[in-house]
């Protein structure tokens, strides 16, 4: 296999599109055309299923294209050790994450990290966290912060801060009888509305695994789901329900007093929020120093 034929691949299997690649690539598409007929013969196999209006990777392009990714980043990044002598040079990072750590957690460190790499630019890109996992398993990103482990092969999570679910509610009249406890149970939602994440997301996972626990079901509350954290708070502050929810995410409206936070105490809703690798990937300068940056943080927090 040659460099420009997995260039062509890689570009192709990005675009889902011959003509769009050799626009990339500043190629023809009879060109890029013959760059992939080349190497699928010299596989043996096909690398893109064309009987669809789509063009769509068969499973020996989808095997393929991880590998090909690597093989391009580690000749990127082997050229640019040499000539940059391990300087950080200018680049761009796109870090997926979570919707607390995105909101909450990355901006700090973000604006830290800048202090001392201004030529590293930084993109945040929210998704929930199975999606961020996902993401991480199919190269889209090179690094992610989930609130839950996502079983999904090779990737690598590393520890970066604890975090506990609260229940937080409105401080007004009707939520009096919550207010007065120092502590609430599973039976004290069940006479309110519950705001709920929607499923994928790590909050809502923690809190229906511990209801498992205790053989509780998510169906014996009355819900609404809501897919912000924003949202909810919103909902919240305005009286609408209760939800179980990050302290990290309330914590500006409890200093405020307009919400007030207990913990259950007859489940545990603990958790870690995580870095999310994919453990063979081959990560630029920045990358590194910026992973490195985020682990010595937390642990400084700690």
């Amino acid at each position: 296999m040659e460099f420009y034929q997995l260039e062509a691949f890689v570009a192709v299997a990005r675009h889902r599109s011959f003509s769009r690649a050799a626009e990339e690539l500043f190629l023809s598409q009879p060109t890029v055309s013959a760059h992939i007929k080349s190497l699928e013969r010299k596989l043996g196999t096909s690398l893109f299923d064309r009987s669809k209006s789509e063009l769509i990777l068969t499973q020996a392009g989808r095997i393929l294209l991880r590998y090909a990714k690597d093989i391009l980043d580690l000749r990127t990044h082997a050229l640019a050790e040499l000539t940059a002598k391990e300087n950080i040079a200018d680049e761009t990072i796109t870090i997926a994450a979570s919707s607390v750590p995105c909101q909450y957690l990355l901006p700090q460190v973000i604006a830290a990290f800048r202090q001392l790499y201004p030529q590293v630019k930084i993109n945040l890109h929210q998704q929930n966290s199975t999606a961020v996992c996902k993401s991480i398993f199919e190269y889209q990103y090179p690094l992610g912060i989930v609130g839950e482990k996502i079983p999904l092969p090779k990737l690598d999570f590393a520890p970066l801060l604890a975090d506990d679910l609260v229940v937080a509610f409105p401080c007004q009249r009707q939520y009096e009888a919550l207010l007065k406890k120092k502590a609430l149970t599973i039976q004290d939602l069940k006479a309110y509305l519950l705001l709920l994440r929607e499923e994928g997301s790590a909050t809502r996972s923690l809190f229906e695994q511990a209801l498992q626990k205790v053989e509780v079901s998510i169906e014996e509350f009355t819900y609404l789901i809501i897919d912000s954290q924003e949202t909810i708070k919103q909902a919240l502050r305005q009286g609408m329900g209760l939800s179980v929810i990050s302290r990290y995410v309330i914590d500006d409206y409890l200093q405020f007093g307009w919400l007030a936070a207990r913990p259950l105490s007859d489940i545990s809703l603990a958790r870690h929020f995580y870095l999310v690798t994919y453990e063979t990937r081959i990560q630029t300068p920045g990358t590194r120093a910026f992973i490195d940056f985020l682990l010595t943080y937390f642990h400084k927090e700690d």
